[in-house]
């Protein structure tokens, strides 16, 4: 019992260690302790660094400071997996991003330590014509062992 005691409080250290560091990543898990698809206190946690209309370089350096990969995508990840889900909406096709309304969608991913296992977080981020971060969307799942 006792191994297990100090396994746990040495892992919980080391936990709060890592939040420390990427305060950010901290704020977001303060706010948002079960898993979701869609976390509208992890979103304002991150849009108070992140604020609307951040320069889309500006927003990926922040994400890729805390540790996050992201890479541009064709589409918000939803629209792809809605059209997976549902039957109907399969043959569906969006109009292609053209002028003024173009949009440009990045998807940012990490895993991060929690104490019996780690945290998926999902941030999308989709930027107006000009560059300017217009939508976020916050997703974060507790995995275990």
């Amino acid at each position: 019992m006792a191994s297990l005691s100090l396994w746990t409080w040495f892992k919980s250290a080391q936990v709060e260690s890592f939040y420390q560091e990427k305060r950010l990543l901290g704020e977001m898990r303060a706010r948002q302790k079960s898993s979701t698809n869609d976390s509208a206190a992890a979103r304002e946690a991150l849009l108070e660094v992140l604020p609307l209309r951040t320069e889309r370089e500006a927003a990926i350096a922040v994400l890729r400071r805390e540790g996050l990969g992201c890479q541009t995508i064709a589409e918000p990840i939803t629209d792809t997996r809605l059209r997976q889900r549902f039957p109907e909406a399969r043959g569906s096709t969006n109009m292609p991003n053209s002028g003024r309304t173009r949009k440009d969608f990045v998807d940012c991913q990490t895993t991060t330590p929690n104490v019996l296992g780690h945290k998926q977080w999902i941030v999308d981020l989709e930027f107006d014509a000009d560059g300017r971060l217009s939508e976020v969307g916050v997703a974060m799942w507790n995995i275990s062992f």
